[in-house]
């Protein structure tokens, strides 16, 4: 909702809010659950090679995201459209999480 709120906010001052709300509910809240699930899915010899990917992939999206919806704006006119295509990537990404996570449970599973 925060995320929605950014791009629909009517003024600097709803932005802003959003944006905190967002930093304080949404990163604080997903970042270590994604943390530790990279942490127990990999060996212990490769956990920091592990967290380093994460990290990079995480602030690679936070270069590429900005850049890339003005670009969208630009050609387009509106960054309504890049709204969207960040909505649809994280249900895509939401899936292949489940995917992954329900992969490993039967894989333990077999294996127990």
């Amino acid at each position: 909702m925060t995320i929605s709120l950014t791009v629909f906010s009517p003024t600097p001052i709803v932005l802003y809010i959003a944006l905190i709300l967002y930093g304080l509910l949404g990163k604080l809240a997903i970042d270590p659950v994604l943390i530790t699930y990279v942490s127990d899915s990999v060996k212990e010899d490769v956990v920091a090679k592990a967290l380093g990917m994460f990290n990079f992939f995480g602030m690679s999206s936070s270069v590429v995201a900005p850049w890339l919806t003005g670009l969208i704006g630009d050609m387009t006119g509106s960054k309504v459209i890049a709204f969207y295509i960040s909505a649809i990537l994280l249900v895509v990404a939401a899936l292949l999480f489940i995917f992954v996570v329900l992969l490993r449970k039967d894989e333990q599973q077999t294996h127990a």
